[in-house]
């Protein structure tokens, strides 16, 4: 009922309840004086009362003035109804507005602790870059030179074993950093389309080992093909990561399972997590039937360093490192939990075509040694040292300069002899990527093999990556640089960026948990 309607209700019904009494008043006087003097209904006896009742022509205007005095009650009754309907409509509206505060004071509150979690990341993951250069130039020396001591050293020396053990543990460090970077998204990657069914299956013998025996794995694969942008070594790197945190959930054993999907998101479907928007995406499930997590764990699986295992079997870097992965392949993780329950993490990554992929030209597999020039540029004297004995002991001719103006000066006296430039990318004064540039102002056939402790995006914004080129990331072993210095002279023509740390390459970085 509109307040209008509402307003008149009593008013009305009180008016017509008046002038109906004002009517049956005179009628009413009449009738009582009769009774009063015991006389009959008759017309001249409602005559003769009449004529007794002096003011009965005040009763006549009773009709009006009961009318009007009904009505004055009737507004002031109306008057009370909208009042309280009024009040009414404000409490609510009050109500309203409550829970709408409620509403965003909860939204708000989610935002801000996601907020202080990006916040978080990103502090530890600028502490990693910031250490990143410093460290890698460190570990390159001790798993190079712990290299070097392993080839001087017979199979059956005694000291053969420390050797070994330094360098591994300089791989192990040198694992750590990569996930550090990793999850604050600054690692050096190579993406490509990947067929998710087909990575479940090549990962599969590696994941079973990992798991070992008491662990059923399972794998369902999706119905059509479900291709990604995503470097491959990221995905293996991601199902390690989640399988041994699954297989370290069920102590007594239990089942592991992986799971490809094409899923579709609708702007309906993306309510379960505020990263979600709408597309098409694909799914990548590890499920496990073990002891689940609460909601305080379920908060924290994402920060770095945050573990619930003992100190010997964890770093906190796993999950974090997944995360950092995810999101810097512009997906996004669902994570489903409770205790007892086991737990689901939902791994969500855009849909790509797989005709996007571009073919990779082949390149000869290259012999170890040379006897090229190479002008080696590294302001670290340690790195310098390392790669320069690794170059001249295959047969190379190495020119060493600490910077950039002793390149220059070395390239003005032997520049027709030089057949590779080795530098470093960030260096005191002209950096790498302008001192090649000058140089092959000189000679445009030149060919630039970069290096660099450095964080990827540090790299970008030096301009490393604009042009096809070659990058070594460190750190790197005397091996892997070997190679990679013959590939890139044995190369007809530039060939395209390889920016991970491949496994050709002599990189061991082995997968940490």
């Amino acid at each position: 009922m509109a307040v209008g309607e509402r307003q008149k209700t009593w008013t009305w019904s009180y008016t017509f309840l008046g002038v109906i009494m004002g009517l049956l008043l005179p009628a009413v006087a009449t009738m009582l004086e009769l009774a009063l003097g015991q006389r009959q209904l008759t017309l001249s006896n409602v005559m003769w009362a009449q004529s007794r009742l002096s003011v009965l022509w005040l009763m006549d205007l009773s009709p009006l003035i009961l009318g009007l005095l009904g009505r004055a009650v009737g507004r002031q009754q109306d008057a009370a109804v909208l009042l309280n309907y009024e009040l009414e409509r404000r409490i609510h509206q009050v109500s309203e507005a409550n829970r709408a505060l409620a509403t965003e004071m909860t939204h708000r509150a989610e935002l801000e602790e996601q907020l202080r979690h990006s916040q978080k990341l990103e502090a530890v993951g600028q502490l990693a870059g910031g250490i990143a250069h410093d460290f890698n130039n460190l570990l390159t020396a001790i798993m190079g030179y712990s290299e070097l001591l392993l080839d001087e050293l017979g199979p059956r020396d005694s000291k053969r074993e420390y050797a070994n053990e330094i360098h591994k543990a300089g791989g192990r460090a040198a694992s750590l950093v990569h996930q550090l970077l990793g999850f604050s998204r600054k690692q050096m990657i190579a993406p490509r389309v990947v067929d998710l069914n087909a990575a479940l299956a090549d990962s599969r013998r590696l994941l079973e080992r990992v798991i070992g025996e008491d662990v059923r794995l399972d794998l369902i694969k999706s119905e059509y093909p479900v291709h990604t942008l995503i470097d491959p070594v990221q995905v293996d790197q991601v199902l390690v990561n989640l399988v041994v945190n699954a297989r370290d959930a069920m102590p007594d054993g239990g089942t592991v399972t992986l799971r490809a999907a094409w899923v579709t998101l609708a702007e309906a479907d993306c309510d379960f997590n505020p990263e979600a928007k709408p597309g098409e995406y694909c799914l990548l499930e590890v499920s496990d039937t073990g002891v689940g997590m609460d909601e305080s764990t379920l908060e924290k699986i994402f920060e770095p360093f945050f573990t619930t295992k003992d100190k010997a079997k964890g770093t906190g870097l796993g999950l974090a490192t997944t995360y950092g992965i995810v999101k810097q392949n512009g997906g996004f993780i669902d994570v489903m939990s409770h205790l007892g329950d086991g737990a689901t993490f939902r791994i969500y990554l855009p849909l790509r075509d797989a005709c996007e992929q571009k073919a990779v030209r082949n390149v000869r597999r290259a012999a170890k040694g040379g006897r090229e020039c190479v002008l080696l540029v590294e302001d670290e004297e340690v790195v310098r040292a390392l790669a320069s004995k690794a170059l001249r002991d295959r047969g190379y001719e190495v020119l060493e300069a600490e910077h950039a103006e002793d390149a220059e000066a070395i390239w003005t006296k032997r520049k027709n002899d030089v057949d590779l430039l080795v530098t470093d990318v960030i260096m005191p004064g002209l950096d790498g990527k302008r001192l090649a540039e000058q140089l092959r102002g000189d000679r445009s056939e030149l060919r630039v093999l970069f290096m660099s402790g450095y964080d990827c995006a540090l790299l970008s914004r030096h301009d490393v990556f604009e042009d096809e080129t070659e990058f070594l990331p460190k750190p790197f072993t005397v091996d892997g640089f070997a190679k990679k210095v013959r590939r890139v002279l044995d190369a007809g023509s530039v060939i395209p960026l390889q920016v991970p740390v491949p496994v050709e390459d002599g990189v061991t970085m082995a997968q940490g948990h």
